[in-house]
């Protein structure tokens, strides 16, 4: 008689136990469904943020992605833009700036490589409707320009170490003129 009193509570425990894990199951698997249903609703989901920073394994900052990017940096030294920048930084491993591609608040667009004195090659659209390609020394001389400037005209500059033009191919917008 002790052994039928002793298996019944055992039995209860058990069905008591399955019953609980059914319950846990089953709501586990109803959670999943409506968060399922959710997505699948064609919600689109936006993240906003002012920037975001990919770093590498040593916690420096590889590339940025902000409105704006940081000023650019050398050694450790910030130097102030001429504008406030929004875009892509891209820094080395020591975090210096090498290059970047970003639209001023000044209306002005650029996409430039940098070495660790000077940047050393830059494209660009100034507001002026300017536009022009620039390589520049270590220095910070620009030794080659090319530039389409706001009236059309087209210009070739090569420059000597100190950034004075010594050659300069210039093409000015021609009228066209009809004679009947």
């Amino acid at each position: 008689m002790t052994q039928n009193l002793l298996r019944i509570p055992a039995n209860l425990n058990l069905k008591r136990l399955g019953l609980i894990c059914f319950l846990v199951v089953a709501l586990a698997f109803l959670g999943l469904v409506s968060l399922r249903k959710v997505g699948a609703a064609g919600e689109e989901k936006t993240l906003r943020l002012r920037s975001l920073e990919i770093v590498d394994a040593a916690g420096v900052a590889r590339m940025r992605l902000g409105a704006p990017v940081p000023d650019p940096a050398t050694d450790g030294k910030s130097s102030p833009r001429r504008s406030p920048m929004a875009g892509i930084q891209l820094n080395d491993a020591k975090g210096n700036e090498i290059g970047a591609l970003g639209m001023l608040d000044d209306g002005s667009t650029t996409l430039c490589f940098d070495t660790h004195t000077a940047e050393a090659t830059c494209m660009y659209v100034l507001p002026s409707g300017e536009r022009g390609f620039s390589v520049t020394d270590d220095h910070g001389k620009d030794r080659a320009v090319l530039k389409l400037d706001a009236d059309k005209s087209v210009s070739v500059s090569l420059n000597d170490e100190q950034g004075k033009p010594r050659a300069v191919i210039r093409l000015t917008k021609v009228e066209h003129r009809r004679f009947d």
